[in-house]
């Protein structure tokens, strides 16, 4: 029986990593995978960034993204930008793993925290995280401006 492991991402992760954000938005199909390609590029060459894949049996189940950022008003934090698990290994422990060593690797960074949004409708989502020690704090609106 193989065991899950957890593994900084390669770019060769890149159409895996593709069909996990169909599976977490299948509207995210627009953002193809050349483009999850490159950008996993420069985020692996260019950011300091930590992206790490869950694998079992030689297939790449999951992911967390976490990228360090500094505040004006706070110590250096972590926000995780992205986090998926293949829907038919949730509530099986790969999501722990995933996010037990995202922590890991901030706390050994220095980093004060981890920062996560999370969209109210995701109640699933939301009593993972709490059951880790994570607390609410705020409702806010998202805005963006496209700018291309």
């Amino acid at each position: 029986m193989n065991q899950k492991s957890i593994r900084r991402a390669r770019v060769t992760d890149y159409a895996d990593i593709y069909m996990l954000n169909l599976d977490f938005n299948p509207n995210l199909r627009t953002f193809s995978e050349n483009k999850v390609k490159e950008k996993l590029e420069t985020i692996i060459h260019h950011t300091n960034d930590m992206i790490l894949v869950c694998e079992y049996n030689d297939e790449v189940i999951g992911y967390i993204h976490g990228s360090p950022y500094e505040l004006l008003f706070s110590d250096p934090l972590v926000n995780v930008l992205g986090f998926v698990v293949k829907e038919r290994y949730r509530n099986q422990g790969t999501g722990s793993l995933l996010i037990e060593s995202l922590e890991q690797w901030a706390q050994s960074g220095g980093y004060s925290g981890i920062k996560l949004l999370s969209h109210p409708s995701r109640i699933q989502a939301h009593n993972f995280y709490e059951r880790r020690g994570y607390q609410f704090t705020k409702d806010q609106k998202n805005f963006i401006k496209k700018l291309k």
